[in-house]
């Protein structure tokens, strides 16, 4: 697939990156020349230097006959103008990154999709989203409504006191299987796991499971969600402001932000919460706000070291949860390491809106979520697809991907080995980075 991506900034960078590990045709357009001939010494990418709001500079990039055209410049305006430049010369799709909901609204949508930019993305209000679930689903890092009301993805860090660590798979259950295991992360390691894997203190296990077997697997993992009610926030950006919004009926808040104007724009617009002008950095800031009395702190500033930093604090203050904004992804890892109970990550949000795309184009494609080293997404099984030839002990599926779970007339249900898919079935796939022909093979 031929791809362009404008905006050579961390999150096109990111893109690009990842885009060209599975094997396709990206070519990166950026305004900084020294940069961007880095990046092509460097990494199988191709790079374009210009301007992605000329047309110019597109047609010479090779809009006119790229298959994905990807806007991620810092600016809404620009992502949006140029889509639409690229889709009149001739891009087959375009995906923009903006910085506004207003955009997002129902009502105006088909303006956008008619003028050629059929997907747009705003990754602030899905983190916001993410964090609002965790708070009230605390016990897991991570909850994934995989096809809505019939399956989900939910990952948990084991404990020493989890009944379920330091046993293998294979030994877990008898008979029917409530749950399974799609993935285990231990340390920076990410492993799709066999029947002899075990399950140790301090792996990040993900979970399949239907909706009414959750209550079970809380059990099986010895958590318990946490009740939640004061809630202090490291940083006043766009995310703050929308949590505040969105959850702000159902909780406290307490909002720490140095930048005079942040911090009053917060106010006046949320009178009932707690706006501190101050760095979160200031210990004594944090002791007299009263932080040991909180249930979770959230840290959304533009550092990531003081984020995952503020989040050891808060829990040496003896806060019960804690959330961190880690931009760099080789960080994330890192910071669950260190027992932040969550981590948020916009580049990420971003890959899978473009990994739909990338997908959606030779098969049919429901939800997808990016991980920081795979992939998760709802695939249709079709008449003549691979997948569907053999019981799935028999089909010899590559080792860099699993099968988690199915949806079959409605009803969700967990794959076995004795498994045979059929068409019309959606399948809960998860892959790592570089297999994405593969997924492509076994579903086309």
């Amino acid at each position: 697939m031929k791809i362009l991506i404008a905006g050579s900034g961390d999150t096109g960078t990111h893109l690009a990156k990842m885009l060209a590990d599975e094997n396709q045709e990206v070519t990166l357009m950026g305004s900084d020349n020294d940069y961007l001939e880095g990046l092509d010494s460097l990494c199988n990418i191709m790079v374009a230097l210009g301007n992605p709001e000329s047309v110019g500079d597109l047609r010479k990039a090779g809009a006119a006959s790229t298959d994905l055209f990807v806007a991620v410049t810092p600016h809404q305006a620009v992502n949006i103008t140029s889509c639409q430049i690229a889709a009149a010369l001739g891009a087959a799709q375009c995906v923009a990154r903006v910085e506004s909901g207003d955009v997002l609204d129902k009502s105006i949508t088909h303006i956008f999709s008619r003028a050629g930019v059929q997907t747009l993305v705003y990754p602030e209000q899905l983190v916001a989203r993410e964090i609002i679930s965790f708070m009230e689903r605390n016990w897991m890092s991570k909850y994934l409504d995989l096809h809505p009301g019939q399956l989900n993805m939910v990952a948990v860090k084991l404990r020493d006191e989890a009944p379920v660590s330091g046993k293998a798979l294979r030994d877990l259950w008898q008979g029917n299987q409530p749950f399974h295991v799609a993935l285990i992360r231990r340390g920076r390691h990410l492993i799709i796991p066999r029947g002899d894997d075990l399950m140790l203190r301090g792996d990040t296990v993900y979970f399949i499971v239907k909706p009414e077997n959750i209550a079970k697997l809380a059990q099986a993992t010895g958590e318990a969600d946490v009740k939640i009610r004061n809630v202090m926030i490291a940083g006043g950006g766009k995310i703050t402001s929308m949590i505040c919004r969105d959850a702000g009926d159902r909780y406290r808040f307490t909002v720490i932000e140095p930048d005079r104007r942040k911090a009053r724009e917060i106010a006046e617009r949320f009178p009932d919460v707690t706006v501190v002008n101050a760095s979160s950095r200031q210990l004594s800031v944090l002791h007299e706000e009263e932080l040991g009395k909180m249930d979770i702190f959230v840290a959304l500033t533009e550092s990531d070291e003081s984020n995952i930093v503020g989040c050891m604090v808060a829990k040496e203050a003896g806060v019960k949860k804690t959330v961190a904004q880690v931009e760099d992804i080789s960080y994330i890892a890192e910071a669950e390491n260190l027992w932040i109970d969550k981590v948020v990550n916009k580049k990420l949000i971003t890959s899978a809106a473009i990994l739909r795309r990338i997908l959606d184009k030779d098969i049919k494609v429901g939800n997808l979520f990016s991980l920081e080293d795979a992939d998760v997404a709802e695939i249709e099984v079709r008449d003549g697809a691979r997948i569907a030839r053999a019981p799935v002990k028999d089909l010899s599926l590559p080792a860099d991907l699993t099968l988690g779970g199915m949806i079959r007339h409605g009803r969700g249900d967990i794959i076995g080995g004795s498994t045979r898919l059929m068409p019309g079935d959606h399948v809960m796939v998860i892959f790592r980075p570089g297999a994405l022909l593969k997924v492509h093979h076994l579903f086309r």
